[in-house]
């Protein structure tokens, strides 16, 4: 009787907490982060007193511990090792008074009370259901602390959230629920978390990495640490096949490729891009709800009749070039819309151009303007 109250109490806990994420995640601007660790704190010592220990502990924790310090420092290093190339910038919070109350001890409060309740929880959950639940919480809560989902606007930045966000806490809680599963410990994931999450607040400076390249190594590095963790403490006889080695290892190049493609293309900075078309203007060409693809322009010649991808007063614009006119101060080019009866006031010039459109894919934009338009 006892057990079975005791595991009802479990459903309850994940209910509140899963409930709790999606309320703060829909009113991310009541729920600060302060209000968040409070509620946290208060669900872990809830936990803490009404579910019992696990008394099995692991042997090795302190190499654990000591192997993810080390990895999640040489990870910090290497973001660091790549600003050199990439550039940085001065940090937006620095460490003062403010950011120590505002930001730091929050997110400690935080990244310890949601490790307690993971392993009170997932330790005592045998519903893979439960299990995945639990997942999908901790995902939502990394969305609420890094992202405010109510003021996304565009492809890139929806597509910033899927990589950046949720692929990478996908594969972080992944990692730390198998450290919780497989070493009944939650002192890794604390290191790991603090040193990758709070190490801007005491460096003055921030490499300006492009946020997809760093999403690519947000998800490599959970998998490089699963991989030692295998390695050196998988006692137990391989009984993976080559064939199911290689089709892991398959699968993570496939990842990989179609990821970095993912990042080419969105997010604008190399020689391909991709837009979402969001109005109606050169319907019968190019529908609204299309994904066109783009390269970007290369200061050769226009043509009359060519598609271009325009900026001008920071409105990305995507119509045809209808006509020309020399001038003193370069080529004039005058557009319009397809669909549209009257030409676009005024014209643009090179220095307004961002690409010429060479490909169309139909319909699959919607989704984003769906998603664009239920959170305004």
């Amino acid at each position: 009787m006892k057990i079975f109250l005791e595991k009802k109490l479990i459903y309850i806990i994940e209910i509140i907490f899963f409930i709790f994420l999606i309320i703060a995640t829909n009113f991310s601007y009541i729920f600060t982060r302060r209000i968040i660790a409070i509620v946290l704190f208060l669900i872990s010592l809830f936990c803490i007193k009404f579910i019992k220990n696990d008394s099995n502990k692991n042997v090795h924790i302190k190499q654990i511990c000591l192997l993810v310090l080390s990895i999640s420092v040489v990870y910090i290093m290497c973001l660091y090792i790549m600003g050199l190339y990439f550039g940085y910038y001065t940090s937006p919070v620095k460490l003062s008074f403010w950011s120590i109350q505002t930001f730091i001890i929050p997110y400690i409060v935080i990244i310890i009370s949601s490790e307690i309740i993971r392993i009170k929880l997932y330790l005592n959950s045998n519903s893979n259901i439960s299990k995945i639940l639990i997942t999908i919480a901790f995902v939502l809560l990394d969305i609420i602390l890094t992202t405010d989902i109510k003021n996304l606007n565009g492809l890139e930045e929806y597509v910033t959230i899927i990589s950046f966000v949720i692929f990478a806490s996908i594969a972080n809680n992944l990692l730390f629920n198998y450290m919780v599963n497989r070493f009944k410990t939650i002192r890794a994931n604390i290191i790991y978390k603090i040193i990758t999450t709070l190490y801007v607040f005491f460096i003055p400076i921030t490499p300006n990495i492009y946020v997809f390249f760093e999403s690519i190594i947000r998800i490599l590095i959970p998998y490089i640490i699963y991989a030692i963790l295998e390695i050196i403490y998988n006692k137990k006889k391989i009984v993976k096949t080559s064939k199911r080695k290689k089709e892991e290892i398959v699968f993570v190049i496939i990842a990989s490729i179609f990821i970095t493609l993912v990042v080419m293309l969105v997010s604008c900075k190399f020689t391909y891009g991709v837009l979402v078309i969001g109005s109606e203007s050169m319907t019968g060409t190019i529908n609204k709800g299309d994904i066109i693809f783009y390269k970007k322009y290369d200061d050769t010649n226009i043509k009359r009749g060519e598609i271009l991808v325009f900026s001008k007063k920071d409105v990305t614009t995507v119509h045809r070039v209808i006509d020309m006119k020399e001038t003193t101060e370069g080529i004039r080019y005058y557009t319009k819309g397809d669909a549209n009866i009257q030409k676009d006031n005024g014209y643009i010039q090179k220095a307004d151009i961002i690409g010429r459109v060479f490909y169309k894919i139909s319909y699959i934009g919607y989704l984003n303007l769906w998603i664009s338009d239920l959170f305004k």
